[in-house]
């Protein structure tokens, strides 16, 4: 008696067993009818292949699931049903290599991930599948050397980083080869001693750089390396006295200026001679001087050291 009724139990438990772990095939709809998804389920989870589709009945995905979690290759397209990317899943995070297209299917990234985040090498393509940049990544950040390019080919940047943050001596240059800046990040801003060169090779501008503005002296020269103007910076805003030049390179007019404003003197010259003098406050003038006489009647000239 006792074992026929340990029996019954073992063959109810088994029964049990065996209709809770049925696999079962499931769809669902869109509400115009349309098929959403469809794919097998295991104790009401996601197991083995899936395929899910737009209301345009392109699809979107396709790969395979284990206990609900995206596993395996995977497959994901743009609505014109061109590749958008592909890659390994492991328990719904991406991992090992992956590639990312355009809607014409041409390559925009490749690379590497782990536990859904970039690691290692990856590389990013111009829409004329040259590449535009490529480098290092750690946990999602870029680290270590990088090279940027522009779609000719032609090296764009050489830079470091470190956590995601440009750091070190930056050197980039124009489309036809020539330098066009070169210089010093630390934490993804520029400081310290910078340069900046225009298209044909002659110098553009230059001074220093704290946490990515202007500060201290700087020169600014034209097309054909003359100086163009020079003076001071705080905090990227001109201040203090700023000279201004002609073509020739000679003094044209200086101005003490605050905040990018003119707030003091101006004072003009001709052939090297002052002929005329200003005041400004905060970027209006207030009064004007013709001769340099007057001038210094009313002015104490140790102001405009």
């Amino acid at each position: 008696m006792t074992l026929h009724f340990s029996f019954g139990i073992f063959l109810l438990i088994s029964c049990s067993t065996n209709i809770l772990s049925q696999k079962k095939y499931h769809k669902t709809y869109f509400k115009n009818g349309q098929l959403k998804e469809q794919g097998w389920l295991l104790n009401n989870q996601k197991e083995g292949y899936w395929l899910t589709y737009n209301d345009k009945k392109k699809i979107v995905s396709k790969g395979n699931y284990w206990q609900n979690q995206k596993t395996g290759y995977w497959y994901f397209y743009h609505p014109n049903g061109k590749t958008e990317q592909q890659g390994t899943y492991t328990k719904n995070f991406k991992t090992g290599f992956w590639e990312y297209f355009d809607k014409k299917e041409n390559k925009v990234s490749e690379g590497y991930y782990s536990d859904n985040l970039k690691t290692g090498y990856w590389i990013f393509y111009h829409s004329n599948k040259n590449i535009a940049e490529k480098g290092w990544f750690k946990n999602d950040l870029k680290i270590e050397d990088w090279q940027d390019f522009y779609d000719n080919q032609q090296l764009k940047q050489q830079s470091k980083y470190k956590k995601g943050k440009l750091t070190g001596y930056t050197i980039s240059y124009h489309q036809n080869g020539i330098v066009k800046s070169k210089g010093t990040y630390k934490n993804g801003l520029k400081t310290g001693y910078w340069k900046f060169y225009s298209k044909n090779g002659t110098s553009k501008k230059e001074g220093n750089f704290k946490d990515d503005l202007e500060t201290e002296y700087w020169y600014f020269y034209t097309q054909n390396s003359k100086i163009e103007k020079e003076g001071h910076f705080k905090n990227g805003s001109k201040t203090n006295w700023w000279l201004f030049y002609d073509k020739k390179g000679n003094l044209n007019h200086k101005c003490q200026l605050q905040n990018n404003k003119k707030n003091g003197y101006c004072l003009l010259y001709q052939k090297k001679k002052l002929v005329s003098a200003s005041k400004f406050k905060a970027g209006k003038k207030i009064k004007e001087w013709t001769d340099f006489s007057s001038f210094k009647r009313e002015n104490n000239l140790n102001d405009l050291k």
